[in-house]
């Protein structure tokens, strides 16, 4: 039997030609119904067979769980901790313990090492929590002694006092009950317990951890006016309205300011990404610490037992055992959670049966929202605009998953129903789960978080001067129902971060469309899985509020945007943006980012248009076709460019060889490809060109990586103005170069051998305080960003404090 197995997306594509051969697609010709789509493929016993094969092989070669893979990752993590990298060791027994069989002496000698990392971490609280998992299971008796011990102390750290003299008991009689000779070290045990009763009963010497307890409704931000009565997790602020020609969108019914929080919005529901699942919690999308695993599939971590009894008592109890399956199919697996999340079939046709009568009764679908799967129900499909290929692909992966549900769980085995009744609820399942596949091509959310780069040198080692890079990772995909009725502008009003939507997410790889179908919302925050929708402007009274799909102005130009919207959403844009500058393949903003430097004032060269010509232009006559003159945007002089790209050409692979250099650790040979490099783009490149922006960026990061701040600081500075050419001064893009602007800062200031000078700790003061206050608009308090730049604000007044102190004379 073969280990091997052919992606969904190439399944698809043979399937799609087989079902020409069988001429199934003739069959889905006029039906543009769900319910009538789904159906045409139950009783086609190649295309069940296919798909039967495929299913069992796929789930066949998912990880399970074994011995041998646990006492494998278990040697790894004690090899790691003997080496003192407490991140690697952590991930090995973490390992260990998601391949342990549940239960099993394996189980607990991988949470009590994970214990000692976690107790090495001062995670304290982690580290109890595995101590008691690991002794409730088949733990060695001969290593209980010293587990005991490690949690009195913990008990001691954390506060605990009646758990830690409860737990020191517990040790002392095991201890007497121990044979003297098999025990050396139960000398030393005791002394140790001496000394932690000593420090219970001083009470001035007890070493307290500060337990805050952060509820939710301390964390997230409190929403304008109130909670909307009518329209679940919106503001007061905000109404549902309608019109034939929009549909469903959203308005405001009084003054709403810049920063003001219009949507707080849990998901219905979400799944978590392949490549995220060891790093968030499945239920919640907590980062992970010190995670619990599922008691029967490898995969699934969950950050609490509540957690993962919610899951369990939940969707994952069919989901477990084909996660390997879910994971192959990508965001159709959140189509499936949609079903599992509401219930068994009895509910779930239920619940549909309400949201059709209430979209019959409803045609504006204002009323939809009195019930949370309503809501997601009456999200629009758009089967009737989709291609014919693309329908039969998804009607395909529908029924992918509809044979799972039927041969891998007992989701259609509801007791007390007939065979005919569970006949009849197949196909209504299997027709809802189309229409919610077909749904997150338009209304799919990513959420997603900041992610440090761990390649960078200095971070491995936990050093306080590294500098991080940091990403923005997506870790989960969700459905957000309130928050999908705002429409788009390709220039919103509420906050919008970089939000590309071509080439980032890879539905089932069908068209460029459906590759891309995922609405990649990062106008928006995040809060675990909560969404928090902020206001980027102030918008009066009765204007709509408006979203980003992913095409915006600042980054595409008006053709590009309008081909992307209608291939992906269905409609022609005739937003501000659009209607202003109709038909330009390149926004304004977009060339000068791009453009030639004008040798005569240093302004941007743009080409030429009818209807384009800069203020002041002298139009030359061009005698010489092959001349490739461009117009300067400020001083409009003509001047030939060939030179000028020979320069750009000539510095991109000088830039790249300083990139391969750099990759190498070759940092003074990268310095000087990338020196030659920026020489070469100065002259000519305009001075917010993104390429020339790319060249400070890789040398500040190259004298940080040296250690030399304050040439990191220099280039850091040049590439700011770019940033705010593209995205604008109150970006959050700017509030993240700020942020690593202060970084190195921090660095520099650190590092000084005396007091640092005055002017150098107010100028790292602004930078920070500019970069607390953009982060205070697009986010607030909660957010892990602002808290790490109020941090350096505090360490910086500080810094001003001792400066600002004239020295004592001795």
């Amino acid at each position: 039997m073969s280990d091997t197995l052919a992606p969904w997306p190439h399944v698809l594509d043979v399937l799609t030609r087989k079902a020409k051969e069988w001429s199934l697609m003739n069959g889905l010709l006029g039906k543009k119904n769900e319910f009538e789509i789904a159906k045409t493929f139950m009783d086609h016993e190649a295309l069940r067979s296919y798909l039967l094969e495929w299913m069992e092989n796929c789930i066949r070669l998912g990880r399970k769980k074994s011995s041998d893979d646990s006492i494998k990752f278990r040697t790894k993590g004690n090899d790691a901790f003997k080496r003192h990298n407490d991140s690697a060791s952590l991930s090995h027994y973490t390992d260990c313990i998601r391949y342990a069989p549940h239960g099993s002496e394996e189980h607990a000698l991988g949470l009590a090492n994970r214990s000692a990392v976690l107790y090495h971490m001062k995670r304290f609280k982690e580290c109890v929590i595995d101590a008691e998992k690991a002794l409730s299971l088949p733990y060695p008796d001969k290593l209980r002694t010293k587990l005991l011990l490690r949690q009195s102390r913990c008990y001691l750290l954390l506060g605990e006092r009646e758990k830690c003299e409860s737990t020191l008991k517990q040790l002392d009689r095991k201890l007497s009950d121990e044979p003297s000779n098999q025990s050396s070290s139960t000398a030393d045990i005791k002394q140790e317990i001496h000394s932690i009763l000593s420090e219970l009963s001083e009470e001035q010497n007890y070493v307290r951890i500060n337990r805050v307890k952060e509820s939710l409704e301390e964390c997230i931000p409190t929403l304008l006016s109130g909670t909307n009565s009518t329209f679940p997790s919106v503001s007061s602020a905000l109404e549902l309205k309608y019109s034939n020609t929009k549909g469903r969108f959203v308005i405001t019914n009084q003054d709403v300011k810049q920063g003001d929080v219009l949507f707080v919005e849990k998901p219905y529901t979400f799944v978590v990404l392949p490549d995220q699942f060891k790093d968030h919690c499945h239920h919640c999308a907590k980062v992970l610490i010190a995670p619990i695993p599922c008691s029967v599939c490898v995969d699934v971590l969950f950050c609490s037992d509540e957690c993962e009894k919610a899951a369990c008592s939940s969707y994952h109890h069919w989901e477990c055992g084909g996660i390997s399956l879910m994971s192959a199919v990508g965001v159709a697996h959140l189509g499936l959670r949609i079903i599992l999340a509401t219930g068994p079939p009895s509910e779930i046709l239920e619940k549909a049966d309400i949201a059709s009568q209430c979209s019959q009764a409803d045609r504006k679908g204002i009323g939809c929202f009195q019930d949370s799967y309503s809501a997601v129900h009456s999200l629009i499909p758009h089967i009737e605009d989709m291609a014919l290929d693309d329908i039969f692909q998804y009607a395909v992966t529908a029924e992918l998953l509809s044979l799972f549900l039927i041969y891998k769980t007992d989701y259609f085995k509801e007791a007390g129903k007939s065979s005919r009744e569970e006949q009849k609820a197949l196909i209504q399942v299997r027709g809802l789960l189309l229409r919610h596949i077909a749904q997150l091509v338009c209304n799919a959310h990513a959420i997603t978080k900041v992610d440090s780069d761990k390649s960078l040198p200095g971070f491995s080692d936990g050093s306080a001067n590294a500098v991080v890079a940091e990403t923005q990772q997506r870790i989960a995909t969700a459905i957000y129902p309130s928050a999908s009725m705002m429409n788009h502008s390709c220039d919103p009003n509420i906050i919008n971060r970089y939000s590309y939507t071509l080439d980032v997410f890879n539905l089932y790889s069908l068209l460029s469309r459906i590759r891309n179908a995922i609405r990649e919302h990062l106008c928006c925050s995040f809060f675990n899985e909560i969404l928090i929708v902020k206001a980027s402007r102030n918008i009066p009274k009765g204007e709509e509020v408006f979203n980003c799909y992913g095409p915006h102005f600042q980054r595409m130009g008006t053709a590009e945007r309008q081909a992307a919207l209608q291939a992906q959403y269905f409609f022609f844009c005739d937003c501000t943006a659009c209607v202003s500058t109709p038909g330009e393949s390149i926004d304004p903003t977009q060339e000068r980012l791009w453009a030639l430097k004008c040798s005569s004032c240093g302004g941007p060269l743009i080409q030429e248009a009818p209807g384009r010509e800069p203020s002041g232009s002298k139009v030359l006559k061009n005698d010489s076709p092959n001349s490739h003159l461009m117009v300067c945007d400020k001083c409009g002089s003509h001047q030939p460019i060939s030179n000028l790209v020979c320069d750009a050409f000539s510095a991109l692979s000088l830039f790249r060889k300083g990139c391969e250099e750099m990759e190498k650790g070759d940092l003074q040979i990268a310095l000087s490809n990338l020196n030659q490099c920026r020489e070469l783009q100065e002259r000519a490149l305009y001075h917010v060109n993104k390429d020339l922006s790319a060249t400070y960026d890789m040398l500040a990061k190259c004298y940080a990586t040296l250690g030399n701040y304050s040439k990191s600081i220099e280039y850091l500075e040049l590439m700011l103005p770019s940033i705010e050419e593209q995205y604008g001064a109150n970006s959050i893009e700017v509030a993240n170069e700020l942020q690593k602007l202060s970084d190195v800062m921090l660095c520099n200031v650190r590092t000084m051998e005396t007091i640092p000078p005055m002017q150098t700790l107010k100028s790292a003061t602004k930078v920070v305080e500019r970069g607390l206050s953009i982060f205070s608009v697009h986010y607030g308090k909660w957010n892990q960003g602002w808290q790490d730049l109020d941090k350096k604000l505090q360490e910086l007044k500080l810094m001003e404090d001792m400066a600002s102190c004239p020295t004592k004379s001795t």
